[in-house]
């Protein structure tokens, strides 16, 4: 997420989160209940390198300018994730929004998946409480952070993998950041590396977590905008109407 953006979307985060919430309320009050569960959400996991925030923004734009949904698409990559997790208010209004049904059956779940004998465990939890209320509320697209793996058995979501060859990422990187071949090299294997400890680290090993991808995409295949309506058309097989006017 380029730094304009991801500046406008902190000082706007906080309103998003609340008219997600209010729009439940409010179906609430007038006796219509929004299910959870029906509307769709997006999780995307890459490979260090591939255009996982970018991705996540088009599509955004993309749901929302076509769809005109009754609640707005929003795509919150690891910094929006944490601050939602951070502060209080925000986790509290997104998590009890959850009926205390799927509250029970989400704590059951991450007893299974996720390592409580380390010391951020609690710090993990939250991030994790916070994803998958999110993505049961629908209308999110969520980057990285084991999203794919805390959202796996939920039936609204599509989840979808960007993979590139090594030495394109290494490329993309460099351009990206002004680095050389070398530094770029560096970047991406430290990268690479802070992932998969990440999930060995936070995900129980013997979990049976590994979740398989509705959508694996070469990201050196297809500019960013061919990789938003590869997404789009997917998300509409799967979900058809439900994208229009929900």
């Amino acid at each position: 997420m380029n730094r304009l953006f991801h500046g406008w979307a902190v000082a706007n985060l906080e309103a998003r989160i609340t008219a997600h919430v209010h729009a439940w309320e409010k179906a609430k009050c007038y006796g219509q209940p929004l299910a959870p569960e029906v509307f769709p959400f997006v999780t995307i996991s890459r490979e260090y390198g591939c255009e996982g925030v970018p991705l996540a923004l088009r599509l955004q734009d993309i749901l929302n300018e076509r769809c005109r949904p009754f609640f707005t698409w929003v795509a919150y990559d690891k910094e929006l994730l944490n601050q939602v997790a951070s502060e209080l208010r925000l986790a509290r209004g997104v998590i009890d929004a959850i009926d205390e049904k799927r509250r029970n059956e989400m704590s059951e779940f991450f007893d299974a998946i996720l390592n409580r004998h380390i010391d951020e465990a609690l710090v993990v939890r939250k991030l994790a409480e916070v994803i998958r209320s999110l993505a049961i509320h629908g209308h999110a697209i969520i980057v990285g952070r084991g999203s794919h793996l805390i959202t796996q058995d939920l039936k609204n979501g599509l989840h979808i993998r960007l993979v590139a060859p090594r030495d394109w990422r290494v490329a993309r990187i460099a351009d990206e950041r002004n680095l050389t071949s070398r530094e770029a090299e560096k970047v991406v294997t430290e990268g690479e590396r802070d992932r998969e400890r990440y999930v060995k680290t936070f995900f129980n090993s013997d979990a049976p977590h590994q979740c398989c991808h509705d959508v694996t995409i070469d990201n050196s295949r297809f500019n960013l905008a061919q990789l938003a309506e590869i997404v789009f058309t997917a998300l509409g097989a799967r979900f058809g109407e439900t994208l229009v006017g929900a």
